[in-house]
């Protein structure tokens, strides 16, 4: 008798636009498939930076309802994944007291200083294992005291954008422990709110409600959202709620991965047992999130495809609209007369990202990109040997490391920074599968359905299941000349 086919709904949200993925499981192999896609942006309010939460769970339910006609009674679950750090504020009712912020607004602005003269430049590292960075949510939530304390007094609790989306659809309110552990407010590898520190920096710790696991079925679709999308008996799941860790399950090694989760962000690091907390660690910029199975995420952020999609906003603007595709020839056809760190402050926030990158290149002192294709080589290029150098830094931290780089996720379509990476790094890179996030979510609710038993049995069907492309390392010479110019740019 032939296997029932199974589908599983993937709710995946990027920070520039967002889909409902559907993965198909006969039993033997898994199949991704795109059902819907729409855009996500910014909302620039009176007060700030904002996500339209409300028109993203208008396009989440259009895409749900097109899914139940396309795939009926096939469909299982579903399980969301976002972006990390945004968080919605319930009151006691569980509405919204305002449309969730987005992480790059400015309204953190100074609240890491603010936290080292509480806490000491140290403790928190040490108990939470995250590097601070400037949008965590532990920031946004002392930025939330000092600006609308008094709207607080009406708030019940937080949930993070894809528990909020799971509390949509189901009904039910839990936060899920990948997600819960970018916040910079999880005790280093446990579900466990850090609550003195919280309460140190004035955080109503009764906001921070328990933890839930990855892998869990939260309840059934309610009634109200199974009338509007026709999805009837379907499970709402968690899965690695935080992109990255679904991404990284996603991830086809036959170990734990050494991964390069390649989109907005550029997410390096390698899969753990345990979390590294160490002050090398700390000055090496690593991080220490949670993943599946609590595994240890010990990454770095790198800035990614973020630098291109700003270039191609701004050059749009200017009536120059210019695809990725295209972006990547007019690459391989450049030489890079500059580079950059890609990680640099002007280049975190919305800005005119092409007159940025030259202003940098020319306070270098640097010969400056002749055309848009020299500068999207210098940003390439830039990208692969930050990623050398990162890699590097990892090797002394973590001395047995794999020698495959598993890239995932859209990035990794781009074949030109592929083989630069390989090259910089003297790394095999192994690419894809493209869809490693949506893939990865589905492989947390198989587990939550009792179709496999485990994270690696899911790796394995991913290896069967997806075409993944190899790079090796070829001219390494050339790339020992560039580093040695990029890290004497860079300090």
């Amino acid at each position: 008798m032939k296997n029932r086919r199974k589908t599983h709904l993937a709710i995946d949200l990027g920070a520039s636009s967002g889909r409902v993925m559907a993965g198909h499981h006969d039993g033997g192999r898994l199949e991704i498939e795109e059902v819907a896609r729409f855009g996500n942006s910014g909302v620039e309010l009176s007060d700030g930076w904002h996500w339209d939460a409300e028109g993203l769970f208008e396009e989440i339910k259009k895409g749900l309802a097109t899914a139940a006609e396309r795939f009926g009674d096939d469909i299982v679950s579903v399980a969301v994944d976002t972006w990390g750090v945004d968080y919605v504020i319930l009151d006691e009712a569980g509405k919204p007291l305002n449309p969730p912020w987005m992480y790059r607004d400015s309204r953190t602005d100074g609240m890491m200083d603010k936290a080292n003269k509480t806490l000491g430049p140290d403790r928190l590292w040490e108990r939470t294992g995250i590097q601070p960075m400037f949008f965590n949510t532990i920031y946004q939530l002392m930025a939330e005291v000092a600006r609308n304390g008094e709207r607080l007094r009406k708030a019940n609790e937080i949930l993070f954008i894809p528990d909020y989306i799971n509390y949509r659809l189901s009904g039910v309110r839990a936060i899920e422990r990948t997600i819960a552990s970018t916040s910079g407010l999880l005790f280093a590898g446990s579900p466990e709110w850090d609550v003195e520190i919280a309460a140190e920096l004035n955080i109503p710790t009764l906001l921070l409600s328990p933890v839930t696991e990855p892998c869990r079925v939260l309840g059934e679709i309610s009634p109200s959202i199974a009338a509007e999308t026709g999805l009837h008996g379907v499970n709402v799941c968690t899965c690695g709620s935080h992109d990255t860790a679904s991404a990284v399950a996603g991830a086809p090694s036959r170990g734990h991965p050494l991964f390069l989760s390649s989109g907005t962000w550029s997410l390096l690091g390698i899969e753990l047992r345990r979390p590294i907390n160490s002050t090398a660690a700390r000055e090496a910029g690593f991080s220490n999130e949670q993943g599946l199975e609590g595994r240890t995420r010990f990454l770095t952020n790198i800035a990614g495809m973020w630098l291109l999609q700003e270039c191609r906003r701004v050059w749009a603007e200017q009536g120059k609209n210019i695809d990725y595709g295209t972006m990547v020839e007019m690459a391989a056809q450049a030489k890079a007369p500059a580079f950059i760190n890609p990680d640099a402050t002007e280049f975190q926030k919305p800005c005119d990202m092409p007159k940025a990158i030259l202003d940098w290149i020319e306070k270098s002192g640097q010969t400056a990109p002749a055309n848009d294709s020299e500068l999207i080589r210098t940003i390439l290029e830039s990208l692969a040997l930050k990623y050398r150098r990162m890699v590097r830094r990892l090797a002394e931290l973590v001395p047995e490391m794999p020698s495959t780089l598993n890239i995932v996720g859209g990035g990794g379509q781009n074949k030109l920074l592929n083989q630069m990476t390989a090259d910089a790094t003297g790394l095999r890179v192994e690419a894809g599968p493209v869809e490693a996030t949506a893939a990865g979510n589905v492989i947390a609710q198989m587990i939550a359905s009792g179709d496999i038993s485990s994270l690696s049995e899911g790796r394995e069907l991913l290896r069967n299941s997806f075409e993944i492309s190899s790079y090796e390392p070829g001219d390494t010479a050339a790339w020992d000349a560039k580093a040695a110019r990029f890290d004497q740019i860079l300090g």
